[in-house]
């Protein structure tokens, strides 16, 4: 499976080097080779791909994914 886009897709935060993130949900609005802009129901959070686990809804289905595996360029990326 190849993860292009995933602008629009429902993220929620499963581990983090931060742990005030841990369990933030939202959806993906932007995304960089190594961030994510995420808007949660309060606010938008930025959030680096590298320092966490994510649980993922794309194409719907559910996916657990290292961040790790998603830093890079986008049309790059496999899953």
């Amino acid at each position: 499976m190849i993860l292009t886009d995933l602008i629009g897709s429902k993220v929620r935060i499963l581990g983090y080097t931060d742990p005030n993130l841990i369990g933030k949900e939202g959806t993906i609005i932007f995304e960089t080779r190594k961030t994510f802009l995420i808007q949660t129901s309060k606010k938008r959070i930025t959030v680096f791909k590298d320092n966490g686990i994510f649980e993922i809804y794309y194409n719907n289905k559910k996916l657990v994914i290292p961040g790790s595996k998603l830093v890079g360029k986008l049309e790059k990326r496999w899953i």
